[in-house]
């Protein structure tokens, strides 16, 4: 993983296109008639959040040959109560293959060594059972359902709301 860069316009365009599909349900920026000027606007925005502290996007590649295979980030960041919302996914070609709960475990790691954060919550739609099952496996506490949470392109969905605190890592 590294934070995303103006270069990457190209292959984050390609894997949204490619994971439409997928996407489309549970992410805002996922629509038909996506561009790739929104891709190029997207990753102009996220060298300030990081400047700002806003957000922290990043680009996850493959480690073999450096393909771009999702993202993921940091967003909603409270650093008055330590805590953060943190997002991920993965083009539709390398799902299901464990990249994004590498992923999660590392960004939720750098949120706690680098940010100091107490908490890190995960908050899926109800009906995401492959985000669901990613916060499963790196052993994110399901804390409950929050009713009429999430609103994506008008439809409105429960969300479950997932938690990890430092003491939920992995050793080393």
């Amino acid at each position: 993983m590294r934070p995303y860069r103006l270069s990457d316009a190209e292959s984050v365009y390609a894997a949204i296109r490619e994971s439409l599909p997928e996407l489309t349900p549970w992410l805002p920026f996922a629509h038909a008639e996506y561009s790739m000027k929104e891709t190029r606007e997207w990753l102009k925005r996220r060298s300030g959040d990081w400047d700002t502290g806003m957000a922290y996007d990043f680009a996850i590649l493959d480690t073999g040959n450096g393909n771009f295979l999702g993202g993921c980030g940091l967003n909603r960041i409270d650093y008055e109560n330590r805590r953060a919302n943190l997002g991920y996914w993965v083009r539709t070609g390398r799902a299901g293959q464990g990249v994004a709960t590498t992923a999660t475990l590392m960004l939720a790691g750098f949120g706690f060594r680098e940010l100091s954060l107490n908490r890190v919550e995960i908050l899926v739609a109800m009906g995401n059972r492959r985000s669901q099952r990613v916060a499963d496996k790196v052993g994110a506490k399901r804390e409950g359902v929050l009713r009429n949470r999430l609103v994506v392109r008008g439809k409105v969905h429960d969300g479950v709301m997932f938690s990890l605190i430092p003491q939920d890592m992995p050793e080393g």
